[in-house]
């Protein structure tokens, strides 16, 4: 089984690592561990997080990591994180296709 991050994932993770090294090289060092703790417990514990119902879509779960959401799905051998957040920041839009229901899911 592998982790991956989407691209707007990684993006995010790239760009708080700056933000925090810069504001406190503690910090940006503890993001940059509890990263890799979650990925190798993802690998342990692929169903560990809950459904989210932030996310209406089938299979997306979240787990909390510290202050941070994320965001993931498992498909097949391959565990993707799609979106990691501050709890603090306001949830991304989603942006469901005109023929996405959620009530057949």
């Amino acid at each position: 089984m592998k982790v991956t991050l989407s691209p707007k994932a990684l993006e995010y993770v790239r760009r708080e690592a700056r933000y925090l090294s810069a504001v406190s090289p503690k910090a940006g060092h503890e993001f940059s561990n509890d990263l890799k703790r979650l990925r190798h417990d993802l690998l342990r514990f692929p169903e560990m997080g809950k459904a989210n119902d932030e996310i209406p879509i089938p299979g997306v779960l979240r787990f909390v990591m510290g202050a941070y959401l994320v965001d993931y799905e498992v498909r097949g051998k391959q565990i993707l994180i799609l979106a990691i957040r501050h709890g603090r920041e306001r949830p991304p839009a989603l942006e469901l296709g005109d023929d996405f229901d959620v009530e057949d899911q």
